[in-house]
């Protein structure tokens, strides 16, 4: 397992050892103490020396939920090649360079990555989304170089949700407010499709090791924006009464969409409009989506110092939602 502590890396090593697994974790050690039980390997996959430490073990599955650049993968993943069986890749849906613009954003293809690139090859003319992608691409390829495509999972996550999400904490922040009651401000429309895979169906599926190339997302046309709140609701006991804003309105107030309005993103038609086929084929499930948010909900209460919402993922700050659902009564 490379990474191993926190959230994603933190499901794979939990749900391997349900299984019965033996799991070696390789990590720099800063993010969070090992889960008990797996075996601790200390160091930096950037640092050569460090990496070899993992020189001629033998694993049946190599899990990766932290790689993002692809020199860096390549490195790790030519060292493992000759004694591993089988290497796991979570890679992302921003491959698609047309993802979430496009209403297919299949069409037109994926991001030529380089499976030798460093960080500081990133085109210039490339977005931050567009660079996040044009690099897990190139890792995609770096992983197939070394191991194979029959020995490659390359899964391309979407919104991954549920417990000990609290780096990015875009459920556990609808849940929060939800669960604070009153008037809650909800973009767009009740029908606006959610597309949310829970943390440990991916870690699920990765172990699964099948050889392939999938969009590992949440369910397609499964639930809507309407479900989410009304789950978030019905979970935390609240006495939230729900207002859809519409887009329009609210991108004229200068709203930051998925941060500081998590999991909204308007003029996106293909945000939540994925294609699991392949990977459902494979055995890619989901848990229900009352599961996650109870899940999520519950530790996010055991949260020592209470929960709070991430850096990266603010949300509405109430005084800025009153003020919001005040101008849209009055407009």
């Amino acid at each position: 397992m490379l990474g191993g502590t926190v959230f994603l890396g933190r499901a794979v090593v939990s749900e391997a050892q349900a299984l019965g697994a033996d799991v070696t974790i390789f990590n720099r050690g800063k993010s969070g103490p090992p889960p008990e039980g797996a075996t601790q390997v200390t160091g930096d996959r950037t640092v050569a020396a460090d990496l070899d430490q993992l020189t001629g073990r033998n694993f049946d599955v190599v899990v990766d939920t932290s790689g993002y650049v692809a020199a860096d993968v390549a490195r790790g993943a030519a060292l493992l090649a000759p004694t591993c069986g089988h290497y796991a890749f979570v890679s992302s849906i921003n491959v698609f360079p047309g993802w979430p613009e496009a209403d297919d954003y299949r069409d037109g293809g994926v991001h030529q990555g380089d499976p030798d690139a460093a960080r500081s090859d990133v085109p210039t003319e490339l977005s931050d989304s567009e660079a996040y992608g044009w690099l897990k691409a190139g890792c995609e390829l770096a992983v197939v170089q070394a191991f194979g495509a029959d020995r490659t999972s390359l899964l391309r996550g979407g919104c991954i949700v549920g417990p000990h999400d609290g780096a990015v904490g875009r459920l556990p922040w609808w849940i929060a407010r939800v669960a604070r009651g009153g008037e809650v401000l909800v973009p767009g429309s009740p029908e606006d499709p959610m597309s949310l895979i829970d943390s440990r169906d991916l870690a699920r599926f990765a172990l699964l090791a099948r050889a392939g190339t999938f969009e590992a997302t949440g369910p397609p046309a499964r639930h809507t924006r309407e479900d989410l709140m009304q789950t978030a609701r019905s979970v935390t006991g609240s006495d939230a009464e729900f207002t859809y804003v519409g887009d329009d309105w609210l991108g004229a107030q200068q709203v930051e969409a998925w941060t500081e309005v998590p999991l909204w993103v308007p003029g996106a038609p293909s945000m939540f409009k994925h294609d699991t086929a392949g990977a459902e084929a494979a055995g890619l499930t989901w848990r229900p989506l009352r599961d996650t948010v109870a899940d999520t909900w519950a530790w996010q209460q055991g949260v020592p110092g209470r929960w709070q919402p991430a850096e990266r993922t603010p949300g509405l700050a109430p005084e800025r939602e009153a003020e919001l659902l005040a101008g849209w009564h009055a407009r």
